[in-house]
């Protein structure tokens, strides 16, 4: 007998302010999660993409002090990492980052650590998202 359930969907969301701390925190709850669900597998680059991510809405997202919410979503093998925020006219460019400069890598790590990524607009500003499937390499 074959069974028809589908596989089970987790998900949660964590929302921050933008403030000092925010990252380390961001970077923590996902951990967290991640233990929870069992797939500690995916924490090495979740952390570093949320990391990135998180990074990015503070700092270049012009939302006034709004909270950003950071959402893992696992289904069918795939985790998907959202980070939102309230600004959708400033999304995000990956541009080649230069040897001499502190910033602009995020991007290009996202790139390189994520099976896929996108920006999507919304209602309330825009969510960069990230795929992470298991068994693919990066």
């Amino acid at each position: 007998m074959t069974s028809s359930l589908r596989s089970a969907v987790l998900s949660r969301s964590y929302t921050l302010s933008p403030v000092q701390g925010a990252v380390p925190a961001a970077r923590t709850w996902v951990r967290q999660m991640l233990d929870r669900w069992g797939l500690q597998h995916f924490t090495e680059r979740a952390e570093l993409l949320v990391s990135e991510l998180a990074t990015n809405a503070i700092k270049h997202a012009k939302a006034d002090g709004a909270p950003i919410r950071v959402t893992l979503t696992y289904e069918n093998h795939t985790l998907l990492l959202e980070v939102h925020d309230r600004d959708a006219s400033s999304l995000p460019v990956p541009q080649q980052p230069v040897i001499d400069e502190e910033g602009g890598r995020g991007l290009f790590l996202v790139e390189a650590y994520a099976d896929r990524w996108d920006v999507k607009t919304t209602a309330y500003g825009k969510a960069v998202r990230c795929e992470l499937i298991d068994g693919e390499p990066t």
